[in-house]
């Protein structure tokens, strides 16, 4: 009998397949088209799915008004693909847009955030399942209320900040997408429902 390997498998996954990689030779006017494509794409969300959304004011937050929309695609395989769109307007005029997508088989969690940053949109790749299993192999259960123990889970968490800095350095993550991309998050969007959150 074969036992199953520990390759993250599923229909999110194969789903999310165009999120694999980055093009370093996208230029500068592709990169404005992809932002303005996906603050639409934000925006028209919102709009589709008004009566979900969770408006946050002034009363919540100090510095925005934020509207944020849980939605969620059910796959075939059991497995599921978690949505979150935001977008915040801040008092200084600025604005923010995001779309979080969450893989999910049962065990592991890898994300995929969506945002515009200096007119362009980056996506940052996250395994949710990997960070847990560092932090408790960094602290271990005897000395879980240590200093020791609380020093090596900071130092856990330093290493991971620098970890994603040099990801970005290499072009391996936080890197700007293409058209292509977002009008393939768009079709996936497309399959979305609202989720009820409990």
């Amino acid at each position: 009998m074969e036992l199953p390997n520990n390759t993250y498998s599923s229909e999110a996954a194969k789903q999310m397949e165009f999120a694999e990689g980055f093009n370093p030779e996208l230029t500068t006017e592709e990169k404005i088209r992809a932002a303005v494509e996906f603050d639409d794409l934000v925006q028209s969300t919102l709009l589709r799915f008004a009566g979900d959304a969770k408006t946050y004011d002034h009363t919540v937050l100090e510095d925005r008004v934020e509207s944020i929309i849980p939605l969620e695609i059910p796959q075939e395989d059991g497995s599921y693909v978690l949505v979150s769109v935001e977008s915040a307007l801040l008092d200084n005029g600025d604005k923010k847009r995001s779309i979080r997508i969450t893989e999910s088989d049962g065990r592991d969690k890898e994300t995929h955030d969506y945002y515009i940053e200096d007119d362009q949109v980056l996506r940052y790749d996250n395994n949710l399942a990997e960070r847990p299993r560092e932090l408790r192999g960094a602290l271990c259960p005897e000395e879980s209320i240590s200093i020791e123990g609380i020093k090596r889970m900071i130092d856990e968490c330093k290493n991971e900040i620098e970890n994603d800095k040099l990801e970005q350095q290499m072009g391996l993550n936080r890197q700007p997408v293409g058209v292509e991309e977002i009008s393939k998050l768009a079709e996936l969007l497309e399959s979305a429902k609202p989720r009820k959150l409990y």
